[in-house]
């Protein structure tokens, strides 16, 4: 098993996976494993989707059909999103931070005079709509009467998920963009609208040779987050 701190920095989101399956019984395994993730007062209020073969297509064609009639390729936004967890207005810092690994990964893949860049952008977006083709995908969702406080478990847990599916030889991707329109979710999966959804792992055998999963990844110096008081 891979060490704890080579695996925390080993980690990075995989946005392109080979086509094989992961096996049920892995899943299975790696899940059980992440249960003893803490959780407040131990109240485990996390409950997981698995999606796989034609429930997964499925899902990501109604997602894909979403994002080519709401995306603004002049603005680069969403016309209309509808998710449970409402995207911020970024301000600095954070906006830059944004746009910056944005434009990393955009000129990792296309390089200056790429031909048909606009067109190779508008498949990417699609590629993120379909989770990247991963050939499976955990939703994370919660009783909505729980949160705010519950968001915390759920944060806790995508980030064991991430480093537990190191140890199996797989790489995930945190995501948000499949949740962007619950409602196609909820609807798809049959759940209440008592279910907040919160997550989207995109989880697989990453393609290590796809240029997207190896571009430098960069983080501000550690003086940048901390305050130190009394130490």
């Amino acid at each position: 098993m891979m060490e704890i701190i080579e695996a925390i920095r080993a980690r990075r989101s995989i946005r392109s996976f080979k086509p094989a399956p992961v096996p049920r019984e892995i899943l299975e395994e790696l899940l059980e494993t992440c249960l003893w993730a803490p959780s407040s007062s131990n109240k485990q209020t996390y409950e997981f989707a698995i999606l796989g073969g034609k429930v997964l297509e499925e899902l990501n064609n109604k997602v894909i059909e979403k994002i080519k009639a709401e995306w603004d390729a002049t603005t680069l936004t969403y016309k209309n999103v509808n998710c449970d967890i409402p995207y911020p207005e970024l301000f600095e810092p954070y906006a830059r931070r944004a746009i910056e690994i944005r434009n990393r990964i955009d000129r990792h893949q296309f390089p200056p005079g790429t031909p048909g860049l606009e067109e190779k952008r508008r498949h990417y977006l699609l590629f993120g709509g379909r989770s990247y083709d991963a050939p499976s995908v955990i939703i994370i969702y919660i009783e909505r009467s729980l949160c705010p406080q519950a968001i915390l478990d759920i944060g806790i847990m995508g980030q064991t998920i991430a480093l537990a599916a190191l140890a199996y030889g797989l790489g995930t991707c945190l995501q948000t963009m499949p949740l962007n329109w619950p409602e196609i979710v909820r609807a798809h999966l049959g759940l209440p609208e008592t279910k907040l959804l919160a997550l989207a792992i995109a989880i697989g055998y990453p393609d290590i040779e796809a240029p997207v999963n190896n571009f430098e990844r960069t983080r501000d110096p550690i003086n940048v987050f901390t305050h130190w008081y009394g130490i």
